[in-house]
Parts: structure tokens; sequence; C-alpha cells
């Protein structure tokens, strides 16, 4: 499972992903998972690793966080996570939380939810 180690380009500290994302003026996609989580492996397996979604969240600082682990549970609990595995989107400027997709999703509604929350948020680079 990739979330663990992370994919090229993600973040597994917070702290180092949130000033990257202040220093790059980019918005924050927040990836919670668990080693355990059998939807979490079918997400990474089939959904964040295919071209389409990567080139879409190459648009976000990604950070993948472990909710099992500390900074995982904290960062969960303060962004209000559901369960995993859910991808927060975040503007760390305004430390205001701008999406959650909970669940394992097909290809096609994350890519249109990713699409809808550019165009709301006036994401000119998605």
């Amino acid at each position: 499972m990739f979330a663990s180690v992370g994919l090229a380009g993600w973040f597994n500290n917070a702290k180092e992903g949130l000033v990257t994302a202040q220093r790059e003026n980019k918005l924050v996609a927040f990836y919670f998972y668990s080693n355990y989580c059998a939807y979490c492996s079918q997400m990474e397996e089939f959904v964040l690793n295919q071209e389409e979604v990567q080139k879409k969240l190459e648009n976000f600082v990604v950070i993948s966080l472990n909710i099992s682990s500390e900074e995982g549970s904290r960062w969960a609990r303060r962004l209000g996570v559901p369960g995993v595995p859910t991808i927060v989107f975040y503007d760390p400027k305004q430390e205001k939380t701008l999406g959650v997709l909970f669940g394992s999703r097909p290809r096609g509604e994350v890519l249109n939810y990713i699409n809808s929350l550019c165009k709301r948020h006036s994401i000119k680079t998605c």
C-alpha cells in the first residue's frame, strides 16, 4: 500500500506539507488512510495511482496521513474526518476546509469532485 510510504511528491508530515503549500501558494489535499483498510487499498490501487487523478492532484500539496498515527489522529479530529479513506481539501492560508470526499469512490467521481472544487474556488491550474 503506497499511502504508508506516499506517492512521489506526497508528504507524510503535515508540517512540511503545509510549509510547502504556503511557499507554493497551493491548497492542500489531506489523504487519510489506515494500513488495515480494504477500501483505502482499493482507492490507492484503482483511483489515486491513476495518471488522470495524479495530474489533478498536482494542483495541490498532498499530505498522506495514517489515521492511526498521533499526527494523523490529531489532524483527523481537527478536520472532522468521518473515517477512512477520506480526502480533505484544505486552504492553509484561511485554515479552512473546502471539501471532503469520504469513502472509496470511482475514478470518474473523484475527478468530477476535484474539477467542481477547482471551479468553485477559482483554481485556474486545475
